[in-house]
């Protein structure tokens, strides 16, 4: 029932603004994540509306810092100070972030990752667009701070020499962690 509702809203704002031009834009960045966890790099893509100086999208991406994921999220980015085809723009995105399976879980003391489960994925910043020639082509940079939770289930079995002869099963303790990532984003993009 609130989905019927949502789209019905949105519906009714879409023919409200009939007078101005709807166009399809997308954005696609690679970029440089910096933190305490080091530099790592990223790849997204945003594809969605444009209206005047609004634009919202669904985006998606491979993020390598510090646990390879893939977030998942909407953006919103509002223009302003418009100079000819150059202007500023701030942009904002939310959703959710999954982590990046990988079956490479084991080491030599014998840590297993059982489960890792999706957290939330943030980033907020401020960019500029400079526009390539009367299309919608642009160049796009843009400095955002950006955050990413991850968690994960974890199990770790211990081998105890002593324990060993009486009994033949190792300690098995299954712990949980949570990693609250910040870090900075630097992109270059392009859009049309």
């Amino acid at each position: 029932m609130k989905l019927i509702f949502a789209i019905a809203v949105l519906c009714m704002a879409i023919s409200g603004n009939a007078q101005s031009k709807i166009t399809f834009s997308s954005q696609n960045y690679v970029g440089l994540l910096e933190g305490e966890q080091g530099s790592k790099f990223q790849l997204q893509t945003i594809n969605g509306m444009r209206n005047r100086t609004w634009f919202v999208g669904l985006g998606t991406g491979i993020d390598w810092y510090y646990r390879r994921s893939i977030p998942a999220f909407l953006s919103v980015n509002k223009d302003f100070f418009r100079r000819g085809n150059r202007n500023f723009f701030i942009a904002t995105d939310a959703g959710i972030n999954f982590p990046w399976r990988d079956d490479k879980n084991y080491n030599v003391w014998g840590y297993v990752v059982e489960k890792s489960i999706p957290g939330f994925y943030g980033e907020a910043g401020l960019g500029y667009k400079v526009g390539i020639g009367k299309t919608n082509d642009a160049v796009l940079i843009q400095l955002a701070y950006s955050y990413k939770h991850i968690r994960e289930k974890v199990k770790n079995i211990y081998y105890y020499p002593g324990i060993m002869i009486v009994s033949l099963q190792p300690e098995v303790v299954t712990d949980r962690f949570d990693y609250y990532l910040r870090r900075l984003s630097l992109k270059l993009g392009w859009n049309f």
